[in-house]
């Protein structure tokens, strides 16, 4: 069971950055920032079950699944990114490392995600209830599938269990309230994404007892594809901060 996609040998870089793809997505998705963010991180993008190399899979996953797959994984300081979808499974993860008294990161990064408690209404809510030719159009028009793939029907059927698994993930999800997170979390949002306000965004602010910071990028909901230059550039300099900070804590 192959759950990360290595980008090459970083295994001496200081610090681990998990990367969670949004609905429908692959470890693919990360497949640039490695270069991105230089020698300095390792970038170990998620392969969630179902998709990509692993597609024969049930697409259904649990959390604690994803949450001892990262754990096994850690070796020192570490970051969580996670994208739409990934936002909030990446704070699930967090949640279930807490409870499981494992080392926790030093940030988690969220890009494109409403607030775990914000219930609200985009044109990506509730398609898992939709039949397939309105959620393959609905997707599509919000920028969440590329135009040319619908003119592979054999490819759309293999994909069509997938993102219905976990577009029922997203309409399925209920937030239970815990403790705020011990780390900072730092929230993207697109100035021009009409999936989730700044506002939903801002709302991460609740869920941490460390700080947080809301930092817009350019560009829609998929800004980590269309901006992915200024999203790293971020990532890398706070990283490098956090590193830093967390230094007395690993020392020796």
């Amino acid at each position: 069971m192959t759950w990360f996609l290595s980008a090459g040998d970083r295994h001496l870089a200081p610090v681990q950055l998990f990367c969670l793809p949004y609905a429908g997505g692959g470890a693919s998705v990360f497949r640039r920032w490695q270069d991105g963010l230089g020698p300095d991180v390792e970038v170990l993008p998620v392969q969630l079950p179902g998709r990509e190399n692993r597609i024969s899979e049930n697409p259904v996953f649990q959390v604690a699944d994803v949450a001892y797959a990262i754990a096994d994984r850690i070796r020192g300081p570490y970051a969580i990114y996670g994208h739409s979808m990934g936002g909030r499974l990446g704070f699930e993860v967090v949640r279930e490392l807490r409870r499981a008294g494992r080392p926790l990161p030093l940030r988690l990064y969220v890009g494109g995600a409403r607030a775990p408690h914000i219930v609200g209404a985009s044109h990506f809510d509730g398609l898992s209830r939709v039949d397939d030719d309105e959620l393959l159009r609905r997707l599509e028009a919000g920028g969440g599938l590329p135009a040319t793939l619908l003119e592979y029907p054999e490819l759309v059927e293999l994909l069509l269990p997938l993102l219905r698994a976990d577009f029922g993930r997203v309409d399925d999800y209920r937030y239970t309230p815990e403790e705020p997170l011990p780390m900072p979390i730092v929230a993207f949002s697109g100035r021009s994404d009409t999936t989730v306000s700044q506002e939903s965004s801002a709302g991460w602010r609740e869920h941490s007892a460390a700080g947080f910071t809301l930092r817009e990028i350019d560009g829609g909901h998929f800004f980590l594809n269309e901006r992915l230059p200024d999203l790293l550039v971020a990532i890398r300099a706070d990283l490098i901060s956090a590193r830093t900070d967390a230094a007395p804590r690993h020392h020796g």
